[in-house]
């Protein structure tokens, strides 16, 4: 017979104490955060700070340059920070790697600062998100959070060259889930590489433009071709997907 004791019945109290005191710091935490989110978009939205119409990669560009030798430190926190906030949309900032640093170094710069914008997101939604997301399924879906945590590299892989989820919300989803980091961080480095070469050189391109006839230079015309074809994957994959349905249908 197990016989408890005083100063058991007072030891679990105190276990119980601290795991509650813990569970209301980071609930408190967690909210400071959320208000702080909150009161800066406000404050930049009334105090009219960014106008949101002109965020063109030409005006990005020229900001930019703006900070000489640290344009590209200045680059690369902006678009951490972009990344993180979700919004403005992050495509005009891809496409100034290319005006700014031109297509190799910007390249360079773009895949830096996707890499650390898109850990970072992962690493909040984890810290933040990941005990809601526990206590929520209770077993419900376990078997799809384990084939995320098993499959997690190619499941991003194919998503990051597919992108038929929004570039910011997989970073955040991938966080929720059960992936691994080290799958998340590598299939992310290797999906992100032909988009970011690719709108690299087509910012590039559009630097080059001076005149109308421009338009219809060959590197122009290659860079528009190929950024075409990274929009159409989806739709194309979305094609595939419904034909191959009516056909076992």
């Amino acid at each position: 017979m197990v016989q408890i004791t005083i100063e058991d019945i007072t030891e679990i109290f105190a276990i119980r104490k601290r795991a509650a005191m813990k569970k209301y710091q980071l609930l408190l935490i967690k909210l400071v955060i959320g208000i702080a989110i909150v009161i800066g978009v406000w404050w930049i939205v009334k105090c009219e700070c960014i106008n949101i119409k002109s965020l063109t990669p030409a005006s990005i560009r020229d900001y930019i340059r703006s900070f000489g030798n640290m344009a590209a430190f200045v680059y690369i926190i902006a678009y951490v920070l972009n990344t993180i906030s979700i919004v403005p949309p992050i495509a005009p900032l891809s496409l100034a790697a290319g005006l700014a640093f031109g297509a190799l170094w910007g390249a360079v710069y773009l895949m830096v600062a996707a890499l650390i914008g898109t850990s970072a997101t992962f690493m909040i939604s984890r810290f933040f998100g990941r005990g809601p997301v526990e206590k929520f399924l209770k077993g419900r879906f376990k078997d799809l959070d384990e084939k995320l945590q098993s499959n997690g590299f190619v499941m991003v892989l194919f998503f990051r060259i597919v992108p038929l989820v929004p570039y910011e919300v997989l970073n955040y989803v991938s966080g929720l889930s059960k992936i691994k980091f080290k799958d998340y961080f590598f299939a992310t480095l290797l999906g992100l590489v032909p988009g970011v070469i690719i709108a690299a050189f087509f910012g590039g391109s559009l630097g080059e433009i001076k005149s109308f006839k421009d338009i219809f230079a060959p590197k122009f015309l290659i860079s528009t071709g190929l950024m075409a074809m990274i929009i159409a994957v989806p739709v194309i994959y979305q094609i595939m997907k419904k034909k191959k349905h009516k056909a076992h249908a």
